[in-house]
């Protein structure tokens, strides 16, 4: 390694929600620069838009944990935004393919509220929903700002001091040959030939980490481009609030208001594999009038026309799950796509506890783990 490399107690590769929230975390203990290939908050991954669903329901435990141990990030993100960021108005699952009784047993075992009622009782409270069988409620749940968080997260990290370069594309991470009594590190390098020289990096780019890191071992990750549609509520603004929604019937479908009143209603998994660098960027026509079709049937509440548009990319490993884990210098992390929005505070603050060795990497998020599926 060169003296032309700037030293630094950690590098960030990604600006996309969960790198911002590393470098948020990791700058309260040391000097940290983020690598953004693009501007920061744009729109070519999976962290822009203004609202993600909060809910705490999962079968496996350690979801349901981070769940509860993401709200106090998002309570203090929202003194940073200047408006509290998750807002409850609940979540109801229903459909074939809800994991009813797990679910709840979960929570339960977490001390998580959650409700069971007919479709008819749910249809009572919520006369702008249409319910398959029977429902699952979790009062506590809701959506949260996502586009306040990614900018408050960007605030609070150079409020810290962290060093945020955007529109810098990485061209090289090279563990090995540290950068300090002689230690193992890392050094990464610019595609404009800046350079620096850390103990660790993290690397947190998305759809594009294991192009970065070809080499590293990762399971399968699947990048698709997914469409949601944006409905006006019927009523206007005065329209009653919903609940977020999912209904799990094989094509699964979500919806949850939004910050501009509209209510944003997708379907999961249901995107065309693409690459970070190939995705198209536009809605498709067919997929449009599916959406519209579901909302008709399924969501009374909502004038089924779409107003609006857009596309993100999801990222996943074969199992969904996550990977949060530490190779030598590299703390590695990606497969958040989906559901991973909610936990951002949570997985920031894992990721600079793995860069500095204050935790270890744990199931289901090490690449071992994974391995062995």
């Amino acid at each position: 390694m060169t003296d032309r490399a700037a030293t630094v107690d950690l590098v960030v590769v990604g600006g996309g929600a969960m790198g911002l929230a590393t470098a948020w975390h990791a700058a309260a203990a040391g000097t940290v620069v983020l690598l953004e290939r693009f501007a920061l908050g744009h729109d070519r991954g999976a962290s822009h838009g203004g609202e993600r669903i909060f809910r705490h329901a999962y079968t496996d435990r350690a979801y349901v944990d981070m769940a509860l141990a993401a709200e106090h990030g998002w309570a203090e993100l929202g003194r940073l935004a200047g408006r509290p960021l998750i807002h409850r108005v609940g979540c109801v699952e229903h459909g074939a393919g809800t994991e009813m009784d797990a679910l709840a047993a979960t929570c339960a075992a977490a001390g998580v509220v959650t409700e069971r009622l007919s479709a008819r009782e749910a249809e009572r409270r919520w006369p702008a929903l249409r319910f398959a069988g029977d429902v699952l409620v979790q009062p506590a749940a809701g959506w949260v700002r996502a586009a306040d968080g990614v900018a408050a997260l960007a605030r609070g990290a150079r409020r810290r001091g962290a060093v945020l370069h955007d529109r810098t594309p990485v061209a090289a991470i090279e563990p090995g040959g540290g950068p300090r009594d002689g230690a193992e590190g890392v050094r990464v390098t610019a595609a404009d030939g800046r350079a620096w020289e850390a103990p660790v990096a993290v690397v947190a780019a998305g759809a594009w980490a294991a192009t970065l890191l070809p080499g590293l071992g990762w399971p399968p990750l699947l990048t698709t481009e997914e469409n949601v549609f944006f409905f006006r509520p019927r009523g206007g603004p005065e329209a009653p609030s919903l609940p977020a929604f999912i209904h799990w019937q094989g094509l699964d479908r979500y919806g949850l208001p939004g910050p501009e009143g509209l209510v944003k209603v997708g379907e999961h998994h249901a995107g065309v594999p693409t690459t970070g660098d190939t995705r198209s960027g536009v809605p498709e026509p067919a997929r449009r009038a599916r959406v519209e079709r579901y909302v008709a049937e399924w969501v009374p509440g909502l004038v089924p026309e779409a107003v609006a548009a857009s596309t993100c990319l999801y990222t996943t490993t074969p199992t969904q799950d996550f990977v949060l884990d530490r190779v030598g210098p590299l703390v590695v992390a990606t497969g958040f796509s989906g559901h991973g929005f909610k936990f951002v505070p949570e997985v920031g603050r894992r990721l600079a506890a793995l860069a500095a060795g204050t935790e270890a990497p744990m199931p289901p998020f090490t690449l071992a783990s994974h391995a062995r599926r």
